[in-house]
């Protein structure tokens, strides 16, 4: 039985180096923090992923509906929220499209803490 001594010793370093490399790794990854969103459309997904609704956006409009849209025209976006069976439909307008994309992100915030109907309660309830 002596000659599985040395053996208990590697297996137990072997153990501390795994552990300890997973720990590192674990820190590095919770350290890695993702780009700031630099677009609407990025904001959204971000948005969408934190809040755990979808955000469908139908259309996005300028004030003067033949001209593409430029920077300083006012911009409306209609969307639609949806959230497991819940919907709704929202339009939103901003004084540029950045606005526009600022006022949808506060309306899916808002939208999402607003109604006990689409939060998520445990337990059956009554």
């Amino acid at each position: 039985m002596t000659s599985f001594e040395w053996q208990v010793p590697l297996i137990v370093i072997v153990i501390i180096v795994a552990l300890l490399y997973l720990t590192g790794r674990t820190k590095r990854e919770a350290d890695i923090r993702p780009a700031e969103p630099t677009s609407g459309p990025e904001l959204i997904e971000r948005l969408q992923q934190t809040l755990g609704i979808a955000v469908v956006v139908e259309s996005i409009e300028s004030a003067s509906p033949n001209e593409p849209v430029e920077q300083g025209d006012a911009v409306t976006i209609r969307a639609s929220f949806i959230f497991g069976s819940h919907a709704r439909e929202v339009t939103v307008t901003g004084e540029s499209e950045a606005k526009a994309w600022e006022a949808l992100a506060n309306a899916a915030i808002a939208w999402r803490n607003s109604d006990y109907q689409h939060i998520r309660i445990w337990g059956s309830g009554g």
